[in-house]
């Protein structure tokens, strides 16, 4: 392991927002240089884990263990570098080919860098099949080979898995922070970027994603107002009408994303297998969508129940401010609890095998027997 860059030199995890508390965990890793051979990133969704596993890998291929400006870190950094392979799911899982080729290419000595070095993300989609046979390898690697694993939930990992890595925890973004970083890289006014940073409750790309993508910020609006017009009892707003438009929103969202096909000429078990994969995405794509609907849905009686407090200033759609005091009633805190609960409560059934247009009718159906 090469020497760490000195303390008062820049850190190769300078930039990293929000995330000070794993960054100088990972620099002391890298300043002992005794690094472990296997790590696990873990935290919620959108708090650099993947961005932090690459730096990590870029000091541990770099000569002077970090430095950011040699050709070993640009490359790195750049997720071109020979001697770091990702490693994702095809389909739903890590396969035991993928691990296969894991356990054969990690005894090959590096080619450029000073380390061999596996990103594998997530670390959820291994099986018990594939945990298996990496298991031996993950445990016992060659003396320049590291694995970094990423996990966005540290309990739907395997124990095996787990018990085998050191583990370095991602916390959520603090509001203020992405705020900052909003302001810095788009062009929001202060409202929208305080409003971005707090329904994205400390998933920074998520927050990104919004001010950047202006589909995805129209896409947060039309939720949030299906759920205003539950709120204001409009004409027309039927529990059945409500779950058929959120669906349409989900459905237009992964347009273009297509499923992939097989070449001409695979042979037919191999065609059913990349068309299951690709229908695996496809369901995996839109149960995410339905996630973030329903997030943004459960923020807006989320302040409707903060603004009826008379805590106006933690609202998190800041952009509904008004319209939120206009609605909220102190004689219904209690209500929008309730409506806060039935949404969290959907939300939970996404992980289990349910007809999405039921459950959404069904929400809005209790949704509206709360308000």
């Amino acid at each position: 392991m090469p020497d760490a860059a000195t303390n008062d030199s820049p850190s190769i995890f300078d930039g990293l927002t929000g995330q000070e508390h794993a960054a100088g965990i990972l620099d002391n890793i890298l300043g002992s240089g005794a690094p472990s051979h296997a790590y696990l990133f873990h935290g919620t969704g959108g708090t650099g884990k993947v961005e932090a596993a690459r730096r990590f890998a870029a000091a541990l291929v770099c000569g002077a263990g970090g430095c950011g400006g040699c050709d070993d870190c640009e490359k790195a950094l750049r997720g071109v570098h020979p001697d770091i392979v990702m490693v994702e799911p095809v389909g739903a899982f890590i396969t035991v080919d993928q691990v296969r080729e894991v356990n054969r290419s990690v005894n090959l000595h590096p080619g450029e860098g000073q380390a061999r070095v596996y990103i594998m993300s997530p670390a959820e989609a291994f099986n018990s099949e594939s945990a298996n046979a990496f298991l031996k390898t993950l445990e016992e690697p060659p003396p320049f080979a590291y694995f970094l694993l990423i996990a966005s939930g540290i309990d739907q990992v395997l124990p095996t898995i787990v018990s085998r890595c050191q583990l370095i925890r991602f916390q959520p973004v603090r509001p203020e922070r992405i705020e900052e970083r909003l302001r810095e890289q788009a062009d929001l006014s202060p409202v929208m970027a305080q409003a971005f940073a707090r329904v994205s409750r400390g998933n920074l790309a998520l927050a990104e994603e919004l001010a950047s993508d202006p589909a995805l910020a129209g896409r947060r609006q039309r939720y949030i107002e299906a759920a205003a017009r539950l709120t204001r009892g409009d004409t027309g707003t039927t529990p059945a009408r409500l779950a058929a438009e959120l669906l349409a929103e989900v459905e237009g969202s992964l347009e273009g994303a297509g499923v992939e096909q097989p070449p001409e000429g695979f042979f037919s078990a191999t065609r059913r297998q990349q068309e299951q994969d690709a229908h695996r995405r496809e369901t995996a794509a839109r149960r995410a969508e339905v996630a973030l609907a329903l997030d943004m849905i459960g923020t807006w009686f989320r302040d409707l129940m903060v603004t009826a407090s008379g805590a106006i200033e933690a609202v998190y759609n800041k952009d509904y401010e008004l319209e939120l005091e206009g609605l909220a009633l102190p004689s219904r805190t209690e209500d929008y609890r309730r409506a806060v609960a039935v949404v969290e409560a959907t939300r939970a059934k996404l992980g289990y095998n349910i007809d999405l247009e039921l459950a959404l009718q069904a929400m809005f159906y209790e949704l509206l027997e709360v308000l």
